[in-house]
C-alpha cells in the first residue's frame, strides 16, 4: 500500500506540474502575440489531457525502472570474479 501511495503522489505531482506549467505558457503566449489574457475552456481541457499522458508516462517509467532494479538486486554475484 506504501509503495501505490507512492506512485499516486508521483503521478499526481508531475500531472499538476505540467498542467500549471502548460497554463503559464499559454498565457505568457497570448500576452505576446494577442496583447491580452485569452484562454477558451477547450484549451483548458487540452491541457489537462495533454498533463496526465506526460504524468502517466513519467510515473509508468519511474514503476519500469524500479522494477528493473528490484530484478537486478535479485542476482547473485559471480563467484569467481576473474
Amino acid at each position: 500500500m506504501k509503495i501505490v501511495l507512492k506512485y499516486v503522489l508521483i503521478f499526481s505531482y508531475f500531472t499538476s506540474g505540467f498542467f500549471l506549467l502548460g497554463i503559464f505558457i499559454k498565457i505568457v503566449i497570448g500576452f505576446m502575440y494577442i496583447g491580452g489574457f485569452f484562454l477558451p475552456y477547450e484549451e483548458i481541457i487540452k491541457n489537462l489531457f495533454k498533463s496526465i499522458i506526460a504524468g502517466s508516462a513519467i510515473t509508468s517509467a519511474a514503476i519500469v525502472f524500479n522494477l528493473i532494479d528490484k530484478f537486478k538486486a535479485r542476482k547473485p554475484p559471480p563467484s569467481d570474479p576473474k
